[in-house]
């Protein structure tokens, strides 16, 4: 008997371990408490299944509480089967078995020792551990590929820099040249004003002189002294233009807080000779703003513009000029609305432009409208013009900042 050869109740007795003994019937005569402790907790399915109790199984065969008897009694009758392992699920856990053969000292089959442990938890573990080594895997491969994203990135990002350094580079040097423009454009100015306007001003003199004593000249010489103080003194007003627009193009000016009101009283007072000659009407529909700018330049704009519409006149038709504004938080509108003839639609930015002339038979030098232009634009504004309704006229819409940061 197996009891003759171990003492299984001092040898199992505190192990953790699941253990059964069967002897060569198969009839189960032990299990160790630890053994009755887990089937107690699964013992509802046993009697479900099996119809027979923990308490039963003790010294009962392992054919009233096994699904496969013949199966298990196959492999136990077979020694080159054993050790034999085997998983199985009941009652909601995963049992590991092992099953051992014992021997006697003749080498005869003697009795079978199963050991035997839940291992639920760590199925369940190795599950979870496998899903988090797959969910890790996945992870670790949408991090290479944000890796070679962000390597790829940082390529074009380097590329990307290079390219703005060589822009930056490159804008440097246009920003020396352009400096360099505007230097050699202050020093044409200079030049132009001694070098060109002297010239200018001596044959002025000289015509003058002859034509104040010109008791020895002809009718025809008489004209011709006409002539050239017209052209000399169109060359000086054309020479004084063009100074004023390249020191626009080539100053830096200082910016101050100013009343529109104020520069406009000055101008009407500079243009009342030719405002009365005109005959001209000048209407101020309510006050103008007040804004940050340069004081001479908007002299500049207005008397420009004023003079503008009294030299585009309608013949035998007195200048009617109507000086309007509006503000917003962060600009003035100012509108300048003459009766004049007006400008078509298709001349509506060629005006603008420098020396262009679209009425030959007024006089003029064709850069007084480009410089208004040069003026509002350096005040980081615009302007525009439009004909009024049926073609009556013509206004002038400036736009410009209320306050400028230099």
């Amino acid at each position: 008997m197996i009891e003759n050869h171990v003492d299984l109740n001092s040898f199992v007795k505190s192990i953790q371990v699941n253990v059964f003994v069967a002897d060569k019937e198969l009839n189960l005569v032990y299990m160790n408490d630890y053994a009755r402790k887990t089937l107690k907790s699964i013992e509802p399915a046993i009697k479900a299944v099996f119809q027979v109790s923990v308490a039963d199984m003790e010294g009962a065969s392992i054919h009233r509480f096994h699904r496969d008897p013949k199966r298990v009694e196959a492999i136990l009758k077979t020694p080159l089967a054993l050790p034999h392992k085997a998983d199985f699920e009941f009652g909601g856990i995963t049992l590991r078995t092992n099953i051992n053969a014992v021997w006697d000292d003749s080498g005869q089959l003697e009795a079978y020792v199963v050991n035997w442990e839940d291992v639920t938890s760590r199925d369940q573990l190795e599950g979870s551990l496998n899903l988090k080594l797959l969910e890790l895997g996945s992870a670790n491969q949408e991090l290479q590929k944000r890796n070679r994203q962000i390597e790829q990135d940082e390529a074009e990002l380097k590329v990307a820099h290079e390219e703005l350094n060589k822009t930056h580079a490159y804008l440097n040097i246009k920003m020396a040249q352009l400096k360099q423009s505007n230097q050699d454009l202050e020093s044409f100015a200079t030049i132009a004003s001694h070098d060109l306007m002297a010239p200018v001003r001596k044959i002025i003199n000289f015509a003058e002189s002859l034509h104040e004593n010109g008791s020895h000249c002809s009718g025809d010489d008489k004209l011709l002294l006409e002539k050239i103080l017209l052209s000399g003194e169109r060359m000086r007003l054309l020479i004084t233009d063009i100074l004023d627009y390249s020191r626009l193009a080539g100053h830096s000016f200082v910016f101050e807080r100013i009343n529109l009101n104020d520069v406009l009283s000055e101008v009407l007072a500079i243009l009342a000779d030719q405002i009365l000659y005109t005959g001209a009407k000048v209407i101020i529909a309510g006050e103008l703003p007040v804004i940050d700018a340069n004081k001479t330049q908007m002299i500049q704009l207005l008397q420009n513009l004023i003079s503008n519409a009294l030299k585009y006149r309608k013949e035998d038709t007195a200048p009617v000029l109507k000086i309007s504004a509006t503000q917003t938080k962060e600009f003035a509108l100012v509108a300048l609305e003459d009766n004049g003839i007006g400008i078509k639609d298709e001349h509506k930015d060629l005006v603008f432009q420098p020396f262009e002339r679209l009425n030959p038979a007024v006089e003029g030098t064709g850069m007084g409208l480009a410089i208004c232009k040069k003026v509002v634009v350096s005040h980081g504004g615009e302007i525009s013009v439009q004909n009024l309704p049926e073609g009556i006229g013509s206004v002038f819409n400036i736009k410009l900042p209320v306050r400028h940061n230099q």
